[in-house]
């Protein structure tokens, strides 16, 4: 049995276990006699997930000692030396890979750390040396403006990137800087996947289907759903005031509010929302760690989001649940762009006063049931192509 490896994915998130879930699903579709790996050393390490209950692998190797060692003996005697069965059960699953497939959600660029940035690398470094073809699916890029002290990695991207089969971009920004940053030939504009994504077949993906677990949501509400990225672009205390602001008005708009985390890394935010609210029921803290699965079910229970996750507003339109999108890159401008919506977009990283707060909720509160229609005819065209399918016909052209 031949071997697939998905990259890049994970269970830390629910957008990265969409992507996860997703890319199983449609990689079993259309190749159904090969065994699915996911290399994720975070999740392999995570002993309170059960990896059982999945239908792929889970992989930890770090892959670029076993690259290197393919053309060093000194390094390949020593890993020998150091633990010889790892090896060389690592080399059979590498040596018997069809293809990689990365779904980084945003992972390459120069407001990332050389560590992040070399860390995405290391896979294409890898694959190389193993002759293994890679395509990246689906992501952002950009910007790569590294500077001098910087200019190791934007070497090392000048080398690999073009290694790629095919580079999708899903923001034009993204394409174009790398294609006029790196004049490459393999990059194709294209939309996210789990938005283009129409269905997903739970027995590709599990032993048994899991069953959901989902709280009553009162009627007339809405979610807040932060991000604790935002306070990294601003200082913790104007996006507290920011979300605080958002809550206050919807709560004069007569809504029951909902703060729910889309990672665990926003966990902490949301409660300290939710004490600046301690004494008010109508704003209501959701604690449970919902997957991604549960999550689309429980988007849908809500009049429109006020959200700064991606994928948690990707859930929301593929649901026709308007969104407002307090974004801290490109990607959010994009996006909304896409379905009409770009009027609902609020950029942390510009200065956003009181009253734009209010007049986007005022505006939402007032039209989500047209933006919701607006939404799903946007779907219906983005659905039409599905970027997976240029796997099937490359396969069959190697």
């Amino acid at each position: 049995m031949r071997n697939i490896i998905i990259t890049g994915g994970g269970m830390v998130n629910k957008g990265a276990q969409a992507m996860t879930l997703i890319a199983v699903h449609e990689l079993r579709e259309r190749f159904p006699d090969h065994r699915i790996y996911l290399y994720s050393p975070v999740d392999l390490a995570n002993r309170k997930l059960d990896k059982d209950v999945f239908t792929f692998d889970f992989v930890g190797w770090y892959p670029l000692k076993f690259a290197h060692c393919q053309h060093n003996l000194v390094q390949r005697r020593i890993i020998l030396l150091r633990n010889r069965s790892e090896l060389l059960e690592a080399e059979a699953l590498y040596r018997n890979t069809d293809f990689i497939v990365d779904i980084s959600g945003y992972a390459l660029g120069s407001n990332w750390s050389d560590k992040i940035c070399n860390d995405y690398l290391d896979i294409l470094e890898f694959a190389n040396g193993f002759g293994i073809p890679v395509y990246l699916m689906p992501q952002s890029f950009g910007p790569f403006d590294f500077g001098e002290e910087r200019q190791a990695l934007n070497i090392r991207i000048q080398k690999l990137l073009p290694t790629a089969k095919i580079i999708f971009a899903r923001e034009k920004e993204g394409y174009d800087a790398l294609v006029n940053t790196y004049e490459l030939k393999n990059v194709r504009l294209t939309y996210d996947l789990v938005l283009s994504n129409t269905k997903i077949d739970l027995a590709n993906i599990f032993t048994s289907a899991p069953a959901l677990n989902l709280p009553e949501i009162k009627s007339n509400s809405v979610a807040v759903i932060p991000n604790s990225m935002n306070t990294n672009i601003s200082d913790q205390n104007t996006v507290l005031a920011l979300y605080t602001n958002a809550i206050n008005a919807l709560l004069d708009h007569g809504k029951t509010v909902y703060l729910l985390s889309h990672s665990a890394m926003d966990s902490d935010l949301c409660r300290k929302l939710k004490k600046s609210f301690l004494s008010n029921d109508k704003v209501i803290l959701l604690e449970q760690d919902f997957n991604c699965l549960e999550f689309n079910e429980l988007v849908k229970k809500f009049q429109y989001l006020v959200a700064s996750r991606f994928h948690s507003i990707v859930h929301a339109f593929k649901n026709g649940i308007p969104c407002i999108a307090l974004g801290w890159a490109t990607k959010y401008h994009d996006l909304l762009k896409l379905f009409g919506q770009e009027q609902y977009v609020l950029d942390v990283r510009n200065k956003i006063e009181a009253a734009q707060m209010l007049a986007v909720i005022a505006k939402m509160d007032a039209c989500h049931l047209e933006e919701s229609v607006k939404i799903q005819k946007g779907l219906a065209d983005v659905q039409q192509q599905n970027v997976f399918d240029v796997l099937t016909q490359h396969q069959k052209e190697s």
